[in-house]
């Protein structure tokens, strides 16, 4: 099994304080954290390796320890969906009452004895939790600075948020009508962070799709005689709404909570008929979705309670708008939706493992947000030179960066450097920080997992339209990742996608006002640097095909490019990989991961369902470590 600390232990030594717990044994990690008012405890303890038993009842020990100080407060308590007996615990921080954002411990137990705890807490808190600003003044001051409206009439919630300079903050957090959930300064009223909600790329009709294959399609006839794209014959409604190519429709959407709004976008034909590819791939692959999670997962819809579905097709061609999830509280009922535009040559971006890729988006947040009450996240860092060139551009640390779109003009500020201390500095010999956000690039590679699971349990194998294979989106004609061969395709047609940790892109940050840190336009990867046309972008998209991939791996086998060789399950049996990804995301994570706690996650799962010694266990150990995991 791989070091599934390596990516840390590379940075611990410079700016983690934290305390890890390993599965084998407990192991004390310190050093400075910059302007971290609290040091980190990162519990990693898990059945799923050998020695285990030390690590998991000290990490239980320490989580009582921290429930009867008042630091944990239980969050939820579900009983396991696949494997009897067992329970799985989230306990959420808080300190004088104000939850800590990201941070907290998932426990896995088996009739009342601990078998797993994931998860980061923070130690001696130290912040007075008094506000300075009232909560509508904290709103009001977002407003001014974002330039944006507030999104629901649901007043500020005043949290502690751990920021990209490791620093702890109270704050105000409420989402805004930019699709963000902005978080400000709670004494000074200054910007600190900010999360994105939009995730972007009864009767029985039939319709061709845009394979021009005759699809089913579940439609609903009202009392007027009209058949409407609302399928009534699932347990969760699903409704298809069609933008008739104007994107203006989905702004209304994404605020449209007027019940009358959205029931008058709903797509609709006479004769039951239906002749429009968007509204019938769209509706249809999404019940295709809902019927491999339901069937295969134990997942009833997105939020796992069979609420309902909302998709809107037919954006029109703005790439963009190719296809898009956004999380609540936007869309129809504040629950969310789906949004689909078109690929090149006007075809409609809705083939089955998109549509099913988007689901997963509304899945992953649901689950996560329905044990944690947060999203997934995670960010980590390494460092970097001093001075970067790219073509003719030139940064040093010491450097301040022009912000582009998103902020005020002439935004601006110095890019995040940090001396051998792990100290931040603006000295030209301080070291770029070069960020990764794996809890973005896991949740893309999870989206684009089980996009290719549905495909497989719905069509056969083989090369063409409607036939299953580990290529995204080449139906509609824009194969956009290939999970088999990530290298093959390039991003932006420069650099290959990644399919080791070591090949990450990984992106210089810099600082804005006092304490907002956003992503640079300039990157590595390969010991290659790169400049993007926007800041802002976290490359999770490009980073996904890391984790994807071992997916592939663990099912197919083969060699890799670490000269690795992965003894996969073989085809007969993807059913126990797609189980074991599914429950660690679902059922296991917190909220905060890496791309080696997903690993030991992962591995967690594995055993779970199929045991140490069992042919999924040794698969996906093997496609892990050949990933760098």
């Amino acid at each position: 099994m791989a070091d599934e600390e390596g990516e840390q232990s590379e940075e611990g030594s410079w700016n983690l304080k934290r305390i890890v717990f390993f599965a084998a044994a407990a192991l004390l990690i310190g050093a400075a954290l910059p302007a971290q008012t609290a040091p980190q405890r990162q519990v990693v303890a898990a059945t799923s390796s050998p020695s285990d038993s030390v690590a998991v009842i000290r990490a239980n020990a320490l989580l009582e320890e921290l429930v009867r100080a008042d630091e944990l407060a239980l969050r939820s308590a579900q009983p396991d969906r696949t494997v009897p007996g067992r329970i799985h615990e989230y306990f959420a921080q808080v300190h004088r009452g104000v939850p800590v954002r990201g941070a907290g411990l998932a426990r896995q137990s088996a009739d009342g004895v601990p078998v797993s705890v994931f998860g980061t807490t923070f130690a001696d808190i130290d912040i007075d939790t008094d506000p300075g600003l009232d909560a509508e003044a904290a709103l009001a001051r977002m407003e001014a600075l974002t330039g944006a409206a507030r999104a629901t009439a649901e007043p500020a919630e005043l949290v502690i948020v751990p920021t990209m300079l490791g620093e702890l903050v109270l704050a105000w957090s409420a989402p805004l009508q930019d699709y963000r959930t902005w978080f400000v300064d709670a004494h000074d009223g200054e910007l600190v962070h900010r999360i994105d909600h939009f995730f972007t790329e009864a009767a029985v009709g039939s319709g061709m799709g845009i394979t021009g294959a005759l699809q089913k399609m579940s439609t609903w006839r009202t009392e007027e005689g009209r058949y409407e794209a609302r399928d009534h014959l699932r347990p969760a409604e699903i409704v298809t709404m069609d933008a008739g190519g104007d994107v203006k429709r989905l702004a209304e959407i994404v605020f449209g909570v007027d019940d009358q709004l959205w029931r008058s976008l709903v797509a609709s034909v006479d004769d039951n008929v239906w002749t429009n590819p968007a509204v019938v791939d769209g509706h249809a692959n999404l019940g295709l979705t809902y019927d491999y999670l339901f069937k295969n997962r134990n997942w009833r819809g997105l939020d796992g309670f069979d609420g309902r579905i909302y998709s809107l097709v037919n954006l029109g061609p703005d790439a963009a708008l190719v296809a898009l999830y956004v999380s609540a509280p936007f869309g129809p009922e504040a629950t969310g939706f789906l949004g689909f535009g078109e690929a090149p040559d006007d075809i409609p971006f809705v083939p089955l493992d998109v549509v099913a890729h988007e689901a997963m988006h509304g899945v992953t947040f649901s689950a996560l947000n329905d044990r944690t009450g947060q999203g997934l996240h995670g960010e980590n860092m390494i460092l970097g030179p001093s001075t970067i060139r790219v073509g003719n551009d030139v940064i040093s640390c010491g450097d301040s960066h022009s912000f582009g779109v998103g902020f005020a003009d002439g935004a601006a500020g110095p890019y995040l450097c940090y001396d051998e201390d792990g100290n931040r500095t603006t000295s030209p010999g301080g070291r770029f920080g070069l960020f990764l956000d794996s809890g973005g690039a896991i949740n893309e590679a999870y989206s684009d997992i089980i996009g290719t699971a549905v495909e497989f349990w719905a069509h056969p194998p083989g090369e063409g339209p409607l036939r299953a294979d580990y290529l995204a989106g080449e139906d509609a004609g824009l194969t956009v990742r290939r999970i088999d061969r990530p290298g093959l395709l390039r991003t932006n047609g420069v650099l290959p996608y990644p399919d080791t940790m070591g090949q990450e892109f990984r992106f210089v940050a810099a600082v804005s006002g006092a304490e907002f840190v956003d992503y640079t336009r300039f990157g590595m990867k390969d010991d290659q640097w790169f400049k993007l046309e926007n800041d802002g972008y976290k490359g999770v998209h490009w980073n996904s095909t890391i984790l994807s991939h071992a997916f592939y791996l663990a099912i197919e086998g083969g060699p890799h490019s670490s000269g690795r060789t992965v003894e996969g399950v073989g085809v007969a049996n993807r059913g126990q990989i797609e189980e074991a990804f599914f429950r660690a995301l679902v059922d296991l994570a917190p909220v905060r991961v890496t791309f080696p706690i997903m690993g030991r996650l992962i591995r967690q799962a594995a055993m779970d369902l199929h045991g140490a010694g069992s042919a999924a266990f040794t698969a996906i150990d093997q496609a892990l470590t050949a990933v760098g995991l």
